[in-house]
């Protein structure tokens, strides 16, 4: 039987998970603990009426797990393991940071498959519980998603969660940029009606029309510095045997993302790179991030073609809109340490619809504690990336290249003079 093109079974599963859904905010809402009973339930719910399924109850017979290797434990003994599961759930719910907490619990349920079916239903069901009770939203695992998300339980398996952690967390961080976008651009809506009580649309579709065309070639050109670095990335690693090296993308900013960043509203996600760089004999690993972050600028003020100063002789600026630009910092052991200043690259961004990379200009000497003056460089990229490694290497992991002194990038060596 069909309705609306799809089978009864599908219908009434789609049905059931709603229920079972429903159920589970009631119970966030009424601040009550998951239990082997609700557990059940849940079940229950998400099952009813499948034919040849008994709902709400655990497994009487032996199951086998479609392409793992992993048997899943006697029926006999699935009520024990679960009550064994609570316990420690229970003990350790506040020793353990919860997106790993849930990932341990959510890979403990797949690998009791207490269920004949619908193992999957509830053990992510029962996950995204224990995580919006803990303040997190929910995880949605997606078709796209789903090889990744199969072999990350196959990993836990074998004692590995890591895989499982970074799955959940990384659709975490999606699902929470939805939700931002979704407010600020209601913030941005309401703001706008207030701006513009009596006066048309147009003005406002005209601004969002020319942010738009900019985003399009922001975009595009970080994209091509993305690919830049992972051809060099992925050059050298074949020759340094003690270096893991690994480039992980994310997904970079939408559109409204972009027009939140420059209006300073909160975008929590804007990591767009992570270069990993792993030394196999010292055990340690520094991750180098790259981020996205509103850049305010200035110019210096000039009236008739004379530097425009304050009445105590100090030069004025001109506010220039401001822009995103890609920014690095590192990660070591799990804390968040700037970039060394040795390192030449500062961002990466935009300028006059080309791709350009923020540099420091060693040739100018600075007072201690004043900012060093950064160079804009828009020629030969892949000079500044290679450069950017070879520092990386050599003041991070102790590589040193075949220049014994160690080059420094400026406008002149990338062929560009005059531009600030």
């Amino acid at each position: 039987m069909v309705i609306n093109e799809r089978p009864l079974k599908d219908e009434i599963e789609a049905r059931s998970l709603a229920n079972a859904t429903e159920y589970l905010y009631k119970l966030i809402d009424g601040r009550e603990p998951l239990t082997k009973r609700t557990l059940l339930e849940l079940h229950g719910l998400i099952m009813k009426e499948i034919p040849g399924i008994k709902s709400g109850s655990f497994r009487d017979d032996e199951v086998s797990i479609k392409g793992s290797e992993h048997n899943p434990p006697h029926f006999n003994d699935v009520d024990g393991y679960i009550d064994e599961m609570f316990m420690w759930l229970n003990r350790n719910a506040h020793k353990y940071h919860p997106l790993i907490m849930g990932s341990i619990i959510h890979h403990w349920m797949t690998w009791i498959h207490p269920f004949s079916d619908g193992n999957g239903r509830v053990g992510r069901l029962f996950l995204n519980f224990f995580l919006l009770q803990k303040g997190y939203p929910e995880v949605v695992i997606k078709i796209s998603d789903r090889d990744n998300y199969y072999k990350s339980l196959i990993s836990a398996d074998q004692g590995d969660v890591s895989a499982l952690v970074e799955l959940i967390s990384d659709n975490i961080r999606e699902t929470i940029n939805i939700y931002e976008e979704l407010i600020n651009e209601e913030e941005r809506q309401k703001a706008w009606l207030t701006q513009y009580k009596e006066q048309s649309a147009e003005l406002y579709e005209k601004a969002r029309s020319k942010h738009s065309y900019q985003y399009e070639v922001w975009k595009s050109q970080l994209s091509v510095f993305k690919t830049l670095l992972s051809e060099s990335v992925n050059g050298i690693s074949k020759f340094l045997p003690n270096l893991d090296i690994t480039l992980k993308e994310y997904e970079i900013l939408t559109f409204n993302q972009y027009l939140d960043l420059l209006e300073d509203r909160k975008v929590s996600n804007t990591w767009y790179l992570n270069l990993r760089i792993y030394d196999k004999e010292k055990h340690l690993g520094t991750n180098f991030i790259f981020y996205f972050e509103r850049l305010y600028r200035s110019k210096p003020l000039h009236l008739l073609g004379v530097d425009a100063k304050t009445y105590k002789g100090r030069q004025t600026y001109k506010r220039l809109p401001p822009v995103i630009k890609l920014y690095i910092s590192t990660r070591i052991r799990g804390n968040s340490i700037p970039l060394k200043r040795d390192v030449d690259l500062v961002n990466i961004g935009t300028y006059k619809d080309q791709l350009s990379f923020g540099i420091i200009d060693r040739g100018v000497h600075r007072e201690k504690g004043k900012k060093p003056k950064i160079d804009t460089i828009t020629e030969n990229p892949g000079k500044v990336i290679r450069h950017f490694i070879d520092q990386v290497l050599e003041i991070y992991c102790n590589v040193n290249t075949r220049n014994k002194k160690r080059a420094t990038i400026t406008k002149a060596s990338c062929g560009l003079s005059g531009l600030t």
